[in-house]
Parts: structure tokens; sequence; C-alpha cells
């Protein structure tokens, strides 16, 4: 090697140093408890937290709202407002909404989780007025018609429904949810096509939900903090309407867990034929999004490569190569796991194997080396997740809502092996969520795992 490559090398490699260091210190908590370098505002009745960006050509303000299944008072609304939102209102017809977003380069957009409804409107820097105006006309003067219902967002309900039916991995996670959880987190994200979804009751839950100041917050970038407080304040909804709203599932969640088989049928294919694969889905009680234990221990388990084209070094890239694990957090509970999707010849043997890495971590051999790999991945997932808008509107929303402040960060410099074994420990005691999707004769069933 020459010198001068080596000497190129040293200097990319010290520049890696400072831009770590760098992101660190973006990223650290203040003394104020502030999750990710955001200014937060809890004085007025919507909760504000915004990240100015000064050099940032675009801004936007997303609307939360705890209008995701776990608080729907019937199946399918949720999934229901999230496409009745951006139409018509008492002061905009649908087609000047569309117009007047397309004129000043914005993008309007609505997604759901489990928890929350996001209503998002990105725009170039200084439009904030507008876009603010714009989104407390849909909160407070949708118009919600008959027609739209009938004709743009049914359609839409089925379209959506049909298509994570067609994914395996989505419809298996979806019931797993159901399973450990039934109610509440264990709401479909989908309508399905068996229950009616009525005009009348999703008229009535967006009522409910829109115009509900105290089950709202708003997250911005690119925008100043007082300013953002000007236009909430002036734009918004300021009232609550809590008093008449009827909404289920807001105690503490339960785990239940369970087993379901479901063959899988020409509708699971999703494109191409795959009539020969299967998923499995193992889950288990996991923790909330705040316990970084479960998230090291996650990517202990890995099952998903860092280097294309190669197995990987986690212990199911090793031991069980089709396995990945996952951990989904929520404000009070979660799920852990992991997913199998492979051949269905294969599918059971991939299973018992991931099975009993998973085993490995409970038994408290895990190295120190191992943990510090882990909680390194950890920390650039979620770097990686704060680089993105949505990514930020997914962790600081769900703070503010609950007007809690985790530094996820500093969590994570905290998880040591023996807590990671104790995580593991403490999943394996609860019942499993099981699911097994595809030729279900030839597939495991849960007991046969343990």
């Amino acid at each position: 090697m020459s010198t001068s490559t080596l000497a190129r090398r040293q200097l990319k490699a010290a520049a890696a140093v400072r831009r770590s260091q760098q992101q660190h210190r973006c990223l650290a908590t203040p003394a104020n408890n502030n999750p990710f370098d955001f200014t937060l505002n809890s004085s007025g009745p919507i909760k504000t937290a915004t990240h100015d960006d000064k050099q940032s050509p675009t801004s936007a303000i997303s609307v939360v709202l705890k209008a995701g299944p776990r608080y729907e008072p019937a199946p399918g609304l949720s999934h229901a407002l999230k496409n009745f939102v951006f139409r018509t209102t008492n002061k905009r017809s649908a087609l000047r909404v569309i117009r007047e977003t397309e004129v000043y380069g914005g993008v309007l957009s609505s997604s759901l989780s489990r928890e929350h409804l996001f209503l998002t409107a990105e725009f170039l820097r200084g439009d904030e007025a507008l876009f603010a105006e714009l989104l407390g006309d849909v909160l407070a003067e949708s118009k919600l018609a008959l027609h739209e219902y009938k004709d743009e967002v049914v359609p839409q309900l089925a379209t959506e429904a049909a298509q994570a039916v067609s994914d395996p991995t989505v419809l298996a996670l979806d019931v797993a949810h159901q399973l450990a959880f039934r109610k509440g987190l264990g709401n479909s994200l989908f309508a399905s096509q068996y229950v009616d979804v009525t005009y009348g009751d999703a008229v009535s839950f967006a009522k409910q939900t829109l115009g509900n100041a105290s089950e709202m917050a708003v997250v911005a970038s690119g925008i100043d903090s007082s300013a953002l407080s000007n236009l909430v304040g002036e734009y918004f909804p300021s009232s609550s309407t809590s008093a008449s709203v009827s909404t289920p599932n807001t105690g503490s969640t339960k785990y239940f867990g369970g087993e379901m088989r479901l063959p899988k049928t020409a509708s699971h294919h999703g494109s191409g034929d795959h009539s020969d694969h299967a998923t499995i889905v193992a889950a288990f009680e996991g923790g909330s999004a705040s316990k970084a234990e479960y998230t090291v221990l996650k990517h202990l388990l890995g099952g998903e490569p860092s280097i294309k084209w190669t197995k990987g070094a986690s212990l199911l890239s090793t031991q069980a190569p089709g396995a990945v694990a996952f951990n989904l957090g929520y404000s009070d509970a979660g799920l852990f796991g992991f997913t199998v999707n492979a051949p269905t010849a294969q599918a059971g043997e991939i299973a018992q194997k991931a099975m009993s890495a998973f085993k490995s971590l409970a038994s408290g051999s895990i190295k120190e080396e191992d943990v510090k790999r882990a909680v390194a991945n950890a920390r650039f997932a979620l770097a990686s997740q704060l680089e993105s808008r949505l990514g930020k509107l997914e962790l600081v929303a769900p703070q503010l809502l609950a007007g809690s402040s985790t530094d996820l960060l500093g969590a994570l410099d905290k998880v040591t092996p023996d807590s990671v074994a104790k995580a593991a420990q403490a999943a394996l005691k609860s019942k499993p969520s099981f699911v097994a999707l595809g030729n279900v004769h030839a597939l495991p069933y849960a007991d046969s795992l343990l």
C-alpha cells in the first residue's frame, strides 16, 4: 500500500470519528431532558416540539392524534380516518386542497401506527403559515362528505387491506398482535372485508378525534419554536372534546398470547408464485419503547446482514439463516420475537434453531463484546431513523403525547449483558404468540419449539 493511499484512509477514518462525535453531541439529551435536540412546549392546550434546522430549505408540520387502532371504538375506524382526511372542508373543496398544495410545492400525507394517526404537511421554508392554516382547516372544518366516503375512502380501504393480506409477513405480524393483546394494541391496522365500517361511525370517530386538543400534539422541523407556538395557537383547535369521547383501551395493556395457523391461499402469494414458502412468527411479551434492553436483544439476535450478499455475523444469521428478530415497543407494552420466511420443508427447522439461539441468550452466557456490538448497531439504527422526518416523528411524538422524555441513546449505553439476559428470560416466561402461515400440516406447533 502506498504512503498516499494510507494517508487518505487515515484522514477518512479521522473524519468518520469526528462525525460520530458530532452526531453523539447533537443527539445527546440536554439538561432539560429534551429527547433529540427538540424544543418542547407544553404550556398550551396542544403540546408542541420543534427542531429548527436553519440550513434546511424545507420545513414540515405533523399533527399527532391518539387515533390509532388501539383507541378506536369499532374495528377499521382508524384506517378509515387515515383515508378520510385531506378531502373537502367547509372552506375548501378537495380539488382546492390539492391545487394549493401543488402550487406551493408541498406534500400532504397521512400515516397510521397502532397508537397514533399522523397528518403531515411538508413544504418549502417560509410557507409554514399557509400549511398550518390548511392543517387547522382539516382538523376543525373537514366536511366528511358521504359521497367521498363511499366513492373514494371505502375502495381505498379495500385496496390497502388486500395489499396487506398479500404480504405474508405483514399479515402474520398483524395476527400476532391480535393474539398477544386482543383488543387495544391487538386491533388490526387494516379494515377487514368481514366487518362493515359504516359512514356514521367513521364520521363520529373523526369528529371526536380531529378536534380534540387534549389528545393531539404537533411536531415540526425547520420552524422556530415561538413561530410554531403562534401558528398552533392561531389555526389549531384549542378546546377539548374529551368529555364526549368514548375512547376504549386507555388503561394498561394486558398480554395474552395464543396460536393461529392459517392455510396460505392465492391472495397470500403476492407477486409471483411462492406457494411452497411458509411464514412463521414466534412472538413473546416484550417491553415498552423506552426499554433499551429489548432493542439490544433484537440486535444480538439479528438476522439481517450489515453487508450485502453476506450471511452476517449475528446469532440468527449464523445459526438460523432465514429468521429475523423484531422488537415492537409501544407506550406501555411490547412484542418481541422473530419471523421466518423460508421454503415449507425448511421453515420448521429454521424456527427451531432460531428458538434455540433465543434461549441461549436467556442462559446468561452473553459476552460483553457481543453486547457492545449490538449496542453500536442499535445506536446506528436509531441515528439513521433520526435522519428522516418520519423517523423523528415516530420517536418524538409518543413521548410528547405521554408527557415523558426518554434519552434513548443514553439508555442504550446503560445496557449490560445481565440486563439483556433478564429481558430474554422475562420474554420466554410469557405465553408465545405463534402464527404459522402456509402448509399448516407441515409446519411446527408453538409447543414443539419451546
